[in-house]
């Protein structure tokens, strides 16, 4: 098993988000900061070490994420009340990719349950990170915080 990369980072959120939320996709960079109307959903996982990914993205982004998985417009209210839980979903599934990937179908593993929060994390620490671009506009930024000694 090697260490995760960016590069592994922007295969496994780049895939999730094309076949499961129909977006297209362009590598980013990572950004500093983030401004705006930001949700960031984290989840804890455990397999033969544990860790934890966060998923960063704008409202506007969760708002669509939430119309392409429903299948209705990105300006019905719904989606806009279903951005938060679409995110959280999003991540549960980008967990599940990640940690196959990572440790391989053969690797029993835990997840925990996605946590999502009305803005950008105070601290950000993390073993790596990527970052997309959407067909909306908006940045995707998904972080891994790998814990040593778990």
């Amino acid at each position: 098993m090697s260490e995760p990369t960016p590069e592994m980072l922007t295969e496994v959120l780049s895939s999730v988000l094309e076949e499961a939320a129909f977006f297209m996709i362009e590598p980013e960079p990572v950004p500093d900061v983030f401004e705006g109307d930001v949700f960031s959903a984290t989840i804890d996982f455990e397999a033969m070490r544990g860790g934890q990914l966060r998923l960063i993205a704008s409202r506007n982004l969760a708002r669509n994420l939430a119309a392409n998985m429903l299948g209705i417009d990105p300006n019905d209210p719904e989606a806009d009340e279903q951005g938060r839980n679409a995110l959280g979903e999003i991540l549960n599934v980008l967990s599940g990719a990640f940690v196959t990937r990572h440790f391989g179908t053969k690797t029993p593993f835990q997840l925990g349950l996605p946590a999502v929060a009305d803005e950008a994390p105070a601290v950000r620490r993390s073993t790596c990170a990527a970052a997309v671009r959407v067909d909306t506009g908006d940045v995707v930024v998904l972080e891994l915080d790998l814990e040593p000694g778990r």
